[in-house]
């Protein structure tokens, strides 16, 4: 029995760690069912082909022809801007019915929304109607990866929750490359719409076969379910849970819950977080810094996506390569976080993605085997800021004011994902390589950035702001876990 057990106190993670298992049949079971809708999340990005090159153009889609966007980049490029811009309105919805509702009613919302709206689009006739489509079907279902990712984070054990993520994202990847796949089986957009979403209308099961959080059981004092769903863990797991475990569990989120209402009733006569902010100069440097890397990532992590096609050779392929070259980025980053830290596999993903920029924009047009390789390397390198990114971020701030911050650093990122579609018009209203000399120095910038912060590898997450302040100090050997 652990020490916290003796005192009386049990979380979740130590019933995951000591009792049910942290990643058990149960977790992988849940696992393999929410890949599917992260596969069919993935169908929603968007793949622009060129068709403005020479007299007869070598690529054309029906789509285009129909709305008479053949030549019109910007047209073309801003039914990206808009979807982009709809998943940003789909976080705060989404995070509503998630804590209001549940992970599993909120996912099965934003799946089968997908579903049947992207069903709709087959009808549009319109470029307006299409572009409506596009925002109505990104505001109501862009936030199922987030529902997929709180939902199986939550559910497994706390050694095992980078490998989840990072699991989710390589899944995501590989629907990229199914739909390449799937596009240039069915490269006309009507049918090509009905064979991506018709599929993903049978994701209205998933209300009855994957279950509910129990931290959300948890969080609305609903224990009865939330222990009935662990029981059933450790019975799939073929693992024992003791009873007196699970009354120490319920007693201990009550007491959690009075701990919080105590702090909202402090905290109403404590200063605004803004002011607690400026009050400690290297977490305010962060608040400036760390939203820079956000922008930095996103833009060049969608932008090389987006970009892609624009490349010399077959647009399909290059399309999936660059999907493709994704996931050995993701498992690089989650092997090198825990030994080299978190701060040398940022600059190096960073300078390494800004290199590949110098060099593909250097490349000769006929040496289309070496720049698509370039091209892919600079790819992977970003991916592997992608998933180093979250946890730095995270590791910056301290407990009492994490969320906060790192929503202000992520959303302020979404600047970079809704810029990142314009890219092509930007290059095309001006020159082709505009976009990765934008790429270049937003990614020499971010990796020169991290150097000025301090590297968080071994240290104990800081709870307050004076601890977060004083990470990289002398002082920080007062909470460092040994």
């Amino acid at each position: 029995m652990s020490a916290r057990e003796e005192k009386g106190f049990v979380d979740l993670d130590s019933i995951l760690v000591e009792e049910i298992g942290q990643f058990g049949k149960f977790q992988l079971r849940t696992l393999l069912l929410t890949v599917i809708v992260v596969i069919f999340a993935a169908f929603h990005a968007e793949c622009l082909i060129p068709e403005c090159d020479g007299e007869q153009p070598e690529f054309i889609t029906p789509w285009l022809i129909q709305y008479d966007l053949g030549c019109d980049e910007w047209r073309r490029s801003l039914i990206g801007f808009v979807r982009t811009f709809g998943t940003l309105t789909a976080l705060p919805i989404t995070g509503y019915i998630s804590d209001r509702w549940g992970r599993r009613i909120a996912l099965t919302i934003n799946a089968f929304n997908t579903g049947w709206i992207g069903v709709t689009r087959y009808w549009a006739n319109t470029y307006m109607g299409f572009m409506i489509s596009e925002f109505v079907e990104a505001t109501f279902g862009a936030g199922v990866f987030s529902c997929i990712y709180i939902l199986v984070l939550e559910l497994v054990g706390p050694k095992y929750r980078v490998i989840a993520g990072a699991i989710l994202n390589t899944f995501f990847a590989l629907g990229q490359v199914i739909m390449g796949l799937i596009a240039w089986a069915v490269p006309a957009w009507r049918p090509l719409t009905l064979a991506l979403y018709i599929p993903q209308l049978f994701t209205i099961a998933y209300f009855w076969i994957v279950p509910e959080s129990v931290r959300w059981y948890m969080s609305k004092s609903r224990y009865e379910e939330s222990e009935a769903l662990l029981k059933e863990v450790a019975r799939v797991n073929k693992k024992q849970l003791s009873e007196k475990s699970l009354q120490a569990l319920r007693d201990t989120a009550e007491l959690e819950k009075q701990r919080e209402a105590e702090r909202k009733a402090q905290n109403v006569r404590e200063p605004w977080l803004v002011v607690k902010v400026f009050q400690h100069k290297r977490v305010l440097f962060r608040c400036f810094v760390s939203p820079l890397w956000w922008i930095s990532m996103t833009l060049i992590y969608y932008g090389l996506s987006i970009n892609a096609v624009n490349m010399s050779g077959n647009v399909y392929f290059n399309y999936m390569a660059v999907s493709a070259a994704e996931i050995p980025g993701f498992w690089i980053a989650v092997l090198l976080l825990p030994i080299v830290g978190r701060k040398p596999v940022l600059i190096a993903g960073f300078w390494l993605c800004a290199w590949c920029q110098v060099a593909y924009i250097l490349m000769p047009s006929d040496m289309f085997g070496l720049s698509l390789t370039v091209y892919l390397i600079g790819k992977s390198s970003i991916s592997a800021v992608v998933t180093s990114l979250y946890m730095y971020t995270a590791e910056l701030y301290p407990t009492e004011c994490r969320h906060n911050l790192f929503a202000f650093s992520s959303m302020v990122g979404r600047i970079g994902s809704i810029t990142a579609p314009l890219t092509p018009a930007i290059g095309a209203a001006t020159f082709y390589n505009l976009p990765f000399i934008m790429f270049a120095v937003l990614a020499f910038t971010s990796g020169f950035l991290v150097l000025l912060t301090p590297e968080t590898l071994g240290t104990k997450l800081p709870d307050t702001l004076e601890q977060a302040n004083n990470l990289g100090t002398s002082k920080q050997q007062n909470y460092t876990s040994n």
